[in-house]
């Protein structure tokens, strides 16, 4: 076996690297030389031809000059070109044309340029993957067209007109049905540009088919702006049950969307679902907000009250002939309890529901009356406390009234702190309630055919009848002129609308009030408990008296030569209770003179 020294080991491996080295170096450098011929022979050779091997629309123009080109262009292109079809596609409908009826034929002039143009521009790399495919034969020029006249944009505002589809704005809103509702929708509107483009950029002349470009056109209140809005608003309007106990209200959709706040506001960056790219959007964005309507849900609640209320018919007293008191029971109530109401929809109304949502209101005992229990356990300790008797002429019509009126007083039970308004308890005064056509003063003068004629009557006895014990009077007016059956400056007057007599118990104690009537008078009592007050009037005061005129209308009322003189009454009521003033009231009447005309003169009697 030879042995091989190191150092010539050495100078083999050398000799190897550098061979090795030459090979690494030649190879690019070919490269190099050979781009470089290729760029030199394009420059040199082609500088004003065609690339070997190029095809236009499929015609060999390879090598040609530019004169050339454009002839054997014209010469493969004479076939009918004008009748190929387009058919152009967009979501299963089509639109059917010709080149011909376009007006869009071959630029032959720019088909040469763009020719002679490839391969001879851009880098050195470029250049040469050009050259690469046209020696492979895959060098190709797309047909430069071109139109001519208004052909094709005749025919592009026809399918336009065709296509194009509006985009449709939300839109959300009550009216008199309940919801309006208009649902948002996409419209979409062909791009002409990109479409007149793809149909100058074909590859060829023959029949060809193209997909239209068209673009999403977005509504400035588009789903993203309007469904949650709807929803909401939807939620509230599904019809409403609400029962307290055994009574129930229905609300319909109608009615709901009126207690519903809904309005379009500009949409803030960030709230909307973002527009796809290529879409054409508006320049403002909005969307809906639906919230409660806090005054209209107030209202509504109040008017549901109403309906479901059931007020408590308060215990009442009855005295008979003996003066011994009983019990009327009463008829315990229920309320709406309104806040919680109100509160209630408020977490309610925008819950998603189906059919028709049940809710049982918020409910309580009405305690504003006084309870059949209660009146039991004061019972026993009610005494008559008071009691006072006008009188009247005999008339049927005026005792009718008064003792109808009367009536609706007896036994009602006023609590401590509540306010009796004459008006507000009498109710109706009607014919069918039993009163009749009597007298009564209408401005200063009588009126003869009055329903319910005499009922201050009643208003100036039970005035008399409280005002002794102390309570507090909060409205009293005079009559228009001086009634000489009633206490002087201390008359109480009734008239609706307008004038009542009011009074309140300001005591910790319930008192009632029990009527008797007469032919000619009616008596009020009062029963309560003592109020430890005690009560003075002073001496009425009387001043300003005025006569009748002698041109005055005389009263149908007061016989001829009878007259009442009008003047001005002050009377104090002072009402002290531990020592200390409690109410000093000063009753102040203004009272017109009245008369029934002038004393028909007695005749002298006649010589026999």
């Amino acid at each position: 076996m030879a042995v091989v020294s190191r150092e010539a080991g050495r100078r083999r491996v050398g000799r190897v690297l550098r061979v090795v080295s030459w090979s690494v170096l030649v190879v690019p450098l070919t490269i190099v030389i050979v781009s470089f011929a290729l760029g030199v022979a394009a420059e040199v050779f082609y500088a004003d031809r065609a690339l070997p091997g190029l095809t236009v629309a499929g015609v060999d123009v390879g090598s040609l000059t530019r004169a050339s080109a454009e002839d054997r262009l014209r010469v493969e292109l004479a076939t009918p070109w004008a009748e190929s079809a387009i058919v152009a596609r967009f979501d299963g409908r089509t639109w059917a044309t010709t080149n011909g009826a376009l007006g869009v034929h071959p630029d032959v002039a720019a088909a040469a340029e763009a020719a002679l143009d490839y391969g001879k521009t851009g880098t050195l790399t470029d250049r040469l993957s050009a050259w690469m495919d046209a020696l492979r034969g895959q060098a190709t020029v797309p047909m430069a067209l071109q139109a001519e006249g208004n052909a094709l944009d005749d025919w592009l505002t026809q399918v336009s007109s065709e296509l194009d589809r509006p985009a449709i704005s939300g839109a959300l809103s009550v009216g008199a049905n309940g919801l309006q509702v208009t649902n948002p929708s996409i419209g979409h509107q062909l791009d002409r540009v990109t479409t007149a483009a793809t149909i100058l950029a074909a590859q060829t002349l023959g029949d060809r088919e193209i997909d239209l470009t068209v673009r999403d056109v977005y509504p400035a209140v588009d789903a993203s702006g309007f469904r949650d809005a709807l929803a909401k608003a939807q939620a509230a309007t599904t019809p409403l049950s609400v029962s307290v106990e055994d009574r129930t209200v229905s609300e319909d959709a109608a009615g709901l969307g009126t207690l519903l706040k809904i309005e379009r506001v500009v949409a803030k960056p960030g709230e909307l679902d973002a527009v796809p790219a290529g879409a054409i959007a508006p320049a403002t964005r909005y969307r809906y907000t639906v919230a409660l309507d806090d005054a209209r849900i107030a209202e509504w609640v109040s008017a549901l009250g109403v309906r479901l209320d059931r007020p408590a018919v308060g215990a009442k007293f009855s005295v008979n002939r003996d003066n011994v008191v009983s019990v009327i029971p009463g008829v315990a109530g229920i309320r709406l309890e309104q806040d919680k109401m109100r509160a209630l929809l408020q977490n309610e109304l925008f819950a998603s529901a189906s059919g028709v949502r049940q809710l049982m209101a918020p409910s309580a005992a009405d305690g504003s009356a006084l309870t059949t229990q209660q009146a039991q356990e004061w019972l026993p300790k009610l005494t008559k406390t008071s009691t006072f008797t006008t009188y009247f002429p005999p008339s049927p019509s005026r005792h009718a009234n008064i003792a109808t009126g009367s009536s609706q007083f007896d036994g009602v039970v006023i609590m401590p702190g509540q306010t009796f308004s004459f008006w507000q308890l009498l109710g109706p005064v009607t014919v069918e309630r039993g009163y009749a056509y009597a007298g009564a003063i209408i401005q200063n003068r009588s009126d003869e055919n009055v329903i319910g004629g005499g009922l201050c009557q009643v208003s100036t006895t039970i005035f008399n009848t409280i005002a002794s014990l102390g309570y507090q009077i909060d409205e009293r007016h005079a009559h228009g002129y001086l009634i000489d059956r009633y206490p002087i400056g201390l008359d109480a007057a009734v008239f609706d609308p307008g004038v009542d007599f009011r009074w309140t118990n300001d005591t910790a104690t319930p008192v009632f009030l029990w009527s008797w009537v007469s032919d000619t008078s009616v008596t009020f009592d009062l029963w309560g408990l003592p109020t430890g007050r005690t009560v003075s009037f002073s001496a009425p005061v009387q001043r300003n008296f005025v006569n009748p005129a002698a041109d005055q209308p005389a009263d149908p009322a007061f016989p001829k030569g009878v007259s009442v003189a009008g003047r001005d009454v002050v009377r104090t009521r002072t009402v002290m209770a531990d020592g200390k003033v409690l109410h000093e009231d000063t009753f102040f009447s203004h009272y017109a003179p009245v008369w029934g005309g002038p004393a028909t003169p007695v005749e002298a009697p006649k010589a026999p």
